[in-house]
């Protein structure tokens, strides 16, 4: 049992969405208000049905603001990573002696880390992508595997299936919002991938999020791992500055742009060969060195070999043997929404990514591209510098295409040079197709901005692009055959 459950304990769970239920249908099926008093709290209206289903099995619901402070009741609080508790109405809670703990923190409770060792991936980009690529290695070799967390379904969500399974590894993206409210939680190997500016409207400086973000190793021990990204600057300058920050897992770094010797790096790339060194054995390529070839690495863009460098040498520290690891890359399909081929129309290309919602993942999506390429920007911004963009828009993009709330926002960071206005996605991919039909090239899609200015999500931000696309396709031969 759970230290943070024990009998007459009062509990709330702050947040109604995917996570919040979790905790709530997990609470329950463990003796509920047989046990514990349980309530929920959130700040919008709540339907009633939805509330009924859970009021039906004794929980309290406390919806509105100005049921906030009744919370001051409870001794514990389990928050949704959408509810920021680092506000002073929180602060007030705390001080008064109420614990507050992540999802993560108390699913991770419930786990045996010796029977099924969590690792954890968290970064600005690529999280999604390299947690999955895990799972997919992991699974390719043999070895069970369950992948949660921010990636869709809540760890809470699978804690009885994965206590099930002795010796399963658990295969975690976690968030920064996640990461804000844990207290013992530990991964054996925990993944970071890179930090550059990004929920600048949830964090006051990328300070902050950093900070966030290296809660991930404060737990860690000896006997754990980090895996970490030589070539963010972010990581690379803090580890130099501040190594009493990073805990005490042992360091493996890995670089697509250094190569020993000299280089303090475990694994690194040389054309279509990644060479990894899990033992300090020498300085030399085949000194205790393994190979492990990327010829047919079907991921495209340079972000990518990140993810797969990360990918690869976590599934080496876990055991997976290095063939069977390389010949589970190229079956590997990808993510829905990143880097994703829809196809073509005539000659021109287009590609949806509309999962780069920051403008760092924007900047390597475009930099990925070599053809002539018309890039779509914009949606809801998130205090992003759209001016780092510049000299690759100059150097690489015929036109840019602006939409959203950010439009204006991003013409003024970054001039009307190249930029033209439209007001959906129709349009955009009928003036990207315009632009590139005689010579060809990309339509790319690399929004730089979060998508509820217009959509309810990433992927639906996707879909819609995707419709559009095959609108104009089918228009185009339904004209040629007339």
């Amino acid at each position: 049992m759970s230290r943070y459950i024990r009998p007459g304990t009062a509990l709330a769970v702050v947040g109604f969405g995917k996570t919040g239920k979790g905790v709530l249908d997990f609470l329950l099926a463990r003796g509920g208000v047989n046990d514990f008093d349980l309530c929920l709290y959130n700040d919008t209206p709540i339907d009633e049905p939805a509330q009924q289903q859970y009021k039906q099995r004794g929980v309290t619901f406390l919806v509105g603001e100005n049921q906030f402070m009744r919370l001051a009741d409870v001794e514990r609080i389990v928050l949704s990573p959408g509810v920021d508790g680092r506000t002073p109405r929180f602060d007030r809670l705390r001080q008064q002696g109420i614990e507050i703990i992540s999802e993560i923190e108390l699913a991770a409770s419930f786990l045996d880390a010796g029977a099924n060792p969590i690792i954890a991936v968290t970064g600005t980009n690529g999280k999604s992508t390299t947690a999955t690529l895990i799972h997919h290695i992991l699974k390719h070799c043999g070895v069970n595997s369950f992948l949660t967390g921010n990636i869709g379904t809540p760890l809470i969500s699978q804690v009885e299936d994965i206590s099930g399974n002795i010796d399963a590894v658990v295969v975690l993206e976690v968030s920064s919002f996640q990461l804000e409210e844990i207290i013992d939680f530990r991964p054996y190997i925990g993944i970071l991938l890179n930090v550059t500016p990004d929920h600048l409207d949830r964090y006051a400086t990328t300070g902050d999020y950093f900070s966030a973000k290296l809660n991930l190793v404060k737990n860690q021990e000896t006997c754990d791992y980090l895996v970490l990204n030589h070539d963010d600057p972010v990581l690379r300058e803090n580890a130099d500055k501040e190594p009493n920050r990073w805990g005490f897992a042992r360091k493996l770094w890995f670089s697509r742009s250094l190569r020993p010797p000299g280089a303090e790096v475990s694994m690194w790339l040389s054309g279509e060969t990644l060479y990894l060194r899990l033992k300090n054995n020498g300085p030399k390529e085949g000194v205790g060195v393994e190979k492990i070839s990327l010829r047919d690495n079907p991921l495209r863009g340079v972000h990518n070999l990140e993810n797969i460098m990360a990918a690869v040498t976590t599934a080496r520290l876990l055991g997976a043997e290095p063939t069977a690891v390389e010949n589970s890359i190229p079956c590997f399909k990808g993510l829905p929404h990143r880097m994703e081929s829809l196809g073509k129309i005539g000659n021109v290309e287009f590609i949806n990514d509309s999962k780069a919602t920051n403008v760092d993942a924007a900047l390597k999506s475009i930099t990925s591209i070599h053809e002539p390429m018309v890039v779509i920007l914009g949606g809801k911004d998130k205090g992003g510098d759209f001016k780092i963009l510049g000299p690759a828009i100059k150097q690489r993009v015929d036109k840019v295409l602006l939409v959203g709330q950010a439009a204006d926002t991003i013409r003024c960071q970054l001039g009307s040079l190249k930029m033209e206005k439209v007001s959906d996605f129709d349009e955009a991919v009928e003036k990207g197709c315009q632009i590139l039909e005689k010579k060809g090239g990309v339509v790319l899609l690399a929004p730089g901005c979060a998508s509820f200015d217009m959509f309810n999500n990433f992927e639906h931000r996707g879909d819609v692009f995707k419709e559009a696309f095959l609108r104009l396709k089918q228009a185009k031969q339904k004209k040629k055959k007339d």
